[in-house]
C-alpha cells in the first residue's frame, strides 16, 4: 500500500514517455507534474476618450510546481513451499509521485521461521519469473507514474519445519524523500506435501488498440513439493478490454492438440478445459495430476479490443488463480502474477476554423476555432499560423475561448498552446487578427495549426476567412453635413458647389465640414489644389490656403474625429495683390493617412503690397518618457515681396516649451527630402535659408510664395509622467520696413506632445497559499514562484488596472482565467476593489472578471482570486 494520497488521485498526463530501464508500464501521472510551469497573464478592455475600444495585457507571472514523492507496491501474496526451497513473489511498484524518483528495495521477515536470504530480481516482462540471476537493490530512475515489476525471492532454510509460517514485508523507499515509503506483505507456509507455483506471461506486452493479430497468454506451473498434486485448477477471467480467441487453447501434456472450449466435463487426456461454460467469460482448466518436479504450460489467445485509452489499466491486465490438492488437503486458491498489456498512445487531432463576414479597417477580427483530441491520450497542442493572405501589417494572436485571456505556453517550449486536452475532449480557442488601417477588400484567409506535443508529426489545420474589410468613408461639404449640404456625397463634383468672392490682396474664408463615416475614430489630412486629381498640389502664383479650426489654430489635419461625428474647418484663401479678375476653380481634399479614405470638394474663388508669413500646421503627437518626436512645419512667404534677405528685412525663428524639462530644436530641411537627417542644419535666422533645394532658394530669405520645410525636434525628460503635456510654440518674426509696409505679426504654430505609456496599465502579482486557506503566505510579487508550490496547494493572484491617462476610461473589463493544471479556489471568493465580479464555481475552470463602468484618471482597480494546483 502507499503512504501518500497521490496513490488515490491520479490521471494520465504523459502517455508517450518511453519505458525506462526495466520498467514495464507507461505512467498514470499525478495531474500537476513536477517542474510544470503554470503561466498566467491577465487582460483588460476599455473605451478610451475617443470611444475606441482598446485591449491591454498584463505582465506574465509563473509558478513552478514542486516535486512530491509517493510510491505504491502491490500485490500481497500467500504461498506454500518445501523445506529448503525458494519462493518467489512478483510485485509491481509504481512511482505515484509527480516527478522522477528512484526507490531502494528492502525486506524484513520473521515468524515461525526466517528466510536464509531475501533477494530482489527485475521482471521486465511481468511474467513473474526473474529476468536473470543478478540481484538488484533499487529500481533505478522512474518517471512520474511509471511502474517497475520485480520479484522477491525468499530462500527457506533447511531447519524449517512443516507448518511453520513466515511473514515478509517488502519496502520501497523514495530517493527523493527518504521518509516516503510503500510496502507489501507476503505470507509463506512450510509444507511436506505438494507445492504448486504458477506464473503467467504475455507474448507481447504493449501495442496498439486494437492489437495487430492475437496475443498469447501462457500459464506455467511447477510442482516443487514432495508429493503429487492433484486436481490443479487454473482459472482466468478474461479482462474487459480483451476477447478470447475460440479454439486457441493448448496444453503441454497434449502438445499441438486443440483443447475444446465448450464442454466443462470432457476429459482430454488428463485435462478438462472450457471457456465461458463453468463461469462467464472465464477460462477454467483442471489438470488431473502433477508429480513432484513436474511442470507444464497452458496457453490460449486473446485479441485486444479497439477504442481503449492509452496506458496500463485494468481493461488489459490479466490475473490467473490456481488451487490444488497437495496430498493431504486442498490448498486455497492463490493468484499468479498479473500480466499487463500497455496500450500505446496515438496522437490524432482535428481542427475547425471560422468565417467572419466583415470587419472595419484597422479593426479586430476574432475567429473561434475548435481543436478536438481524437487520440487515446491526454495531449497538449501547440498553436501557430501558417499561410495568410491578409494584408501586410496584420498581426495574429491566440486567446482562450473567452476572447480576452491570452493563451500562454504551458509545456515549456516557448510556443503558445492549449494546455492538456483529454482524449476525446475539445477546446475552443480564438485566433485574433488585428487589421492594418489602410487595407480594404477581401476575402482574406489565414490557416491556423494545432500540433501535438506528444507526437509533433501529428497536426491539424483549419482555414479562417474574413469575407471583406469594409472601407472607411469621409464626406467633405460646405457649411454643414449630411444630405442637402453643398458637396454631399463622393466628389469631386463637376461644377463648383460654392463660390467665394475676395478682393485683390484679400482673404476669403470658406467653411468646410469633415464627416467621419467610418466605424472607428480617424483623422484626416487637409489639402487644397487647382488639380482635381491631386496628382499635384498646385495653387495659382501667389495664392495661399491656410486651414484653421474654430479657435483659429493653423492646422493641416483635422485631428481625431469619432465615428459618425464631424468637425468644421476653415480654409482661409489669400490671393495676391494684382490678382486677375475671374473665377479660379479650387479643390479641397480630406484624406485619412491610415485608411486612405478621402473625399474631394469642388469650390471656386472669384477675384497691392502685402507682407505676410504663414507657419503651418499645428501638430499633436505622443512620446515616451525620455523619448523624442519630430514635428514638420511649412514656413511660407504669403506676401508679395521677398523677406528676410538681410537687406530689405530681417527674420528670426524661435521656439518655446511650456512644460519643465522639455526641450526643442529647429532644423531646416535643406535637402528637401522630408526627413530630418545629418545634412539638415539647426536654424534660428531666416537669412540662413539659402543654397538648399527646398523652394530653390538661391538668395537668402524667402521670395514671395516660396516655402521652407522646418523640423522641430522635441525631447521629453526621462522622468516625465504618463499624461504629461507640453506645448511647443514655433514662431517666425519679421522686422524692418519693406516696400513701405511695416512688419506683420509673427507667424506661429504649436506642437502638443503628450507622454504616454498606455492609457490603462495592468500589473499582475502572485503569492503562494500552500494551505489553500485563502490567505497569502508571502508578499505579492511578479517574481516567479520556484519553491513551495506543491500539487494540492494554492496560488493567490492580484491584478491591478490603473488609468494612467489624462481622461477617464469607460466600460473597463479586467479579465483573467484559471491557468492549466489549476482550478478556481473559492475558499476566499474572488473580489475586486471596484466593479462587478464574475467567477466560475469553486473547483471549476474558466474566466474571472471585474467590470467597471468608469475609471477616473489616476484611479486603480484590483482583482483578487486564488487557484488550486491539481493534486
Amino acid at each position: 500500500m502507499s503512504t501518500s494520497f497521490f496513490s488515490v488521485v491520479r490521471r494520465v498526463a504523459r502517455l508517450f514517455v518511453p519505458l525506462l530501464g526495466v520498467a514495464a508500464l507507461l505512467p498514470a501521472l499525478a495531474a500537476a507534474p513536477a517542474g510544470t510551469v503554470i503561466g498566467n497573464q491577465a487582460a483588460a478592455t476599455y473605451s478610451d476618450g475617443s470611444a475606441v475600444v482598446r485591449t491591454v495585457t498584463s505582465n506574465t507571472v509563473v509558478t513552478t510546481v514542486q516535486q512530491v514523492a509517493a510510491v505504491s507496491v502491490v500485490a500481497s501474496g500467500t504461498k506454500t513451499i518445501s523445506i529448503g526451497g525458494q519462493v518467489y513473489y512478483p510485485h509491481t511498484l509504481t512511482n505515484s509521485g509527480n516527478g522522477t524518483d528512484s526507490f531502494a528495495l528492502s525486506a524484513t521477515n520473521g515468524g515461525g521461521f526466517t528466510f536464509a536470504a531475501t533477494l530482489f530480481y527485475a521482471d521486465a516482462n511481468g511474467d513473474g519469473v526473474p529476468d536473470n540471476n543478478v540481484p538488484i537493490t533499487s529500481t533505478g530512475q522512474l518517471a512520474a507514474g511509471q511502474a517497475f515489476r520485480f520479484v522477491v525471492a525468499g530462500i527457506v532454510p533447511g531447519t524449517a519445519v512443516a507448518g511453520a509460517s513466515n511473514t515478509m514485508t517488502t519496502t520501497a523507499t523514495s530517493g527523493f524523500t527518504p521518509g516516503t515509503t510503500g510496502s507489501v506483505v507476503d505470507q509463506t507456509t512450510i509444507t511436506a506435501q505438494a507445492v504448486i507455483n504458477a506464473t503467467q506471461a504475455l507474448d507481447v506486452t504493449s501495442g496498439p488498440s486494437p492489437s495487430v493479430g492475437s496475443r498469447t497468454l501462457t500459464l506455467t506451473f511447477t510442482n516443487t513439493g514432495n508429493t503429487t498434486a492433484t486436481n490443479l485448477t487454473l482459472t482466468e477471467l478474461i479482462p474487459a478490454g480483451m476477447t478470447y480467441v475460440a479454439g486457441s487453447a493448448r496444453w503441454s501434456g497434449s502438445g499441438a492438440t486443440v483443447l475444446t472450449d465448450a464442454d466443462a466435463a470432457d476429459g482430454q487426456g488428463g485435462i478438462v478445459y472450457d471457456h465461458n461454460v463453468t463461469a462467464a467469460n472465464r477460462v477454467t482448466a483442471v489438470i488431473a495430476s502433477v508429480p513432484p518436479g513436474g511442470s507444464g504450460t497452458l496457453s490460449f489467445q486473446v485479441t485486444v479490443n479497439a477504442g481503449l485509452p492509452a496506458g496500463a489499466h485494468a481493461a488489459t491486465a490479466a490475473t490467473a488463480s490456481f488451487s490444488y490438492h497437495d496430498g493431504a488437503t486442498t490448498v486455497p486458491a492463490s493468484n499468479t502474477n498479473t500480466v499487463q498489456y500497455v496500450v500505446l498512445g496515438a496522437a490524432v487531432v482535428s481542427m475547425t476554423g471560422a468565417t467572419v463576414t466583415s470587419a472595419p479597417q484597422g479593426g479586430v477580427v476574432n475567429f473561434t476555432n475548435t481543436i478536438t483530441n481524437n487520440g487515446n491520450a491526454t495531449d497538449t497542442f501547440d498553436l501557430s499560423t501558417l499561410t495568410s493572405t491578409f494584408p501586410a501589417g496584420t498581426t495574429f494572436q491566440f486567446f482562450q475561448a473567452d476572447g480576452v485571456t491570452p493563451i500562454v505556453d504551458h509545456n515549456g517550449n516557448g510556443i503558445p498552446d492549449t494546455g492538456p486536452v483529454p482524449a476525446g475532449g475539445a477546446v475552443n480557442i480564438v485566433v485574433r487578427a488585428i487589421l492594418p488601417p489602410d487595407a480594404a477588400g477581401g476575402p482574406y484567409g489565414v490557416v491556423a495549426k494545432a500540433t501535438s506535443s506528444a507526437d509533433p508529426t501529428k497536426s491539424a489545420s483549419a482555414p479562417n476567412t474574413l469575407t471583406a474589410i469594409t472601407a472607411s468613408t469621409v464626406d467633405l461639404t460646405n457649411n454643414g453635413s449630411g444630405a442637402g449640404a453643398p458637396g454631399y456625397g463622393p466628389g469631386p463634383e463637376a461644377v463648383a458647389v460654392s463660390t467665394a468672392t475676395v478682393a485683390s490682396g484679400g482673404t476669403a474664408r470658406i467653411t468646410l465640414v469633415v464627416a467621419n463615416g467610418g466605424s472607428v475614430a480617424d483623422s484626416f489630412a487637409l489639402r487644397a489644389s487647382t488639380d482635381a486629381t491631386f496628382a499635384t498640389t498646385t495653387l495659382p502664383s501667389g495664392w495661399t490656403v491656410v486651414f484653421r479650426d474654430a479657435s483659429g489654430a493653423v492646422l493641416d489635419n483635422t485631428g481625431v474625429i469619432n465615428s459618425g461625428a464631424n468637425k468644421a474647418i476653415y480654409a482661409d484663401v489669400t490671393v495676391p495683390a494684382g490678382a486677375s479678375a475671374g473665377a479660379t476653380q479650387l479643390y479641397f481634399r480630406a484624406q485619412s493617412a491610415t485608411t486612405g479614405a478621402g473625399d474631394t470638394l469642388h469650390n471656386a474663388v472669384a477675384v497691392g503690397t502685402v507682407r505676410s508669413l504663414a507657419l503651418t500646421p499645428n501638430n499633436t503627437a505622443q512620446l515616451t518618457p525620455g523619448g523624442t518626436t519630430v514635428y514638420t512645419h511649412m514656413l511660407t512667404n504669403t506676401g508679395n515681396v521677398s523677406e528676410a534677405d538681410g537687406v530689405l528685412s530681417t527674420g528670426s525663428l524661435g521656439v518655446t516649451d511650456s512644460a519643465p524639462g522639455f526641450t526643442s530644436v529647429i532644423y531646416w530641411d535643406k535637402n528637401n527630402d522630408g526627413v530630418l537627417d545629418a545634412g539638415d542644419p539647426v536654424i534660428t535666422d531666416l537669412s540662413q535659408l539659402v543654397g538648399g533645394t527646398n523652394g530653390a532658394n538661391t538668395t537668402p530669405g524667402l521670395a514671395p510664395g516660396k516655402s521652407a520645410r522646418l523640423f522641430v525636434k522635441t525631447s521629453a525628460p526621462a522622468g516625465a509622467t504618463s499624461g504629461a503635456t507640453n506645448i511647443t510654440t514655433l514662431s517666425a518674426a519679421l522686422a524692418g520696413v519693406n516696400g513701405g509696409a511695416a512688419a506683420p505679426m509673427a507667424a506661429t504654430a504649436t506642437d502638443t506632445s503628450t507622454v504616454i505609456v498606455s492609457q490603462v496599465t495592468l500589473f499582475k502579482t502572485q503569492a503562494l497559499d500552500a494551505g489553500c486557506d485563502g490567505t497569502a503566505d508571502t508578499a505579492f510579487s511578479p517574481v516567479a514562484i520556484t519553491s513551495g508550490a506543491a500539487p494540492g496547494g494554492c496560488i493567490r493572484y492580484e491584478i491591478t488596472a490603473t488609468n494612467v491617462g489624462p481622461v477617464a476610461v469607460t466600460s473597463l473589463v479586467v479579465s483573467d482565467a484559471t491557468p492549466a493544471y489549476t482550478t478556481y479556489s473559492a475558499t476566499v471568493p474572488a473580489s475586486a476593489t471596484a466593479g462587478t465580479v464574475t467567477a466560475p464555481a469553486g473547483g471549476g475552470r474558466g474566466t474571472l472578471q471585474t467590470s467597471v463602468a468608469t475609471l477616473a484618471p489616476g484611479a486603480s482597480v484590483v482583482l483578487r482570486f486564488g487557484v488550486r494546483i491539481d493534486p
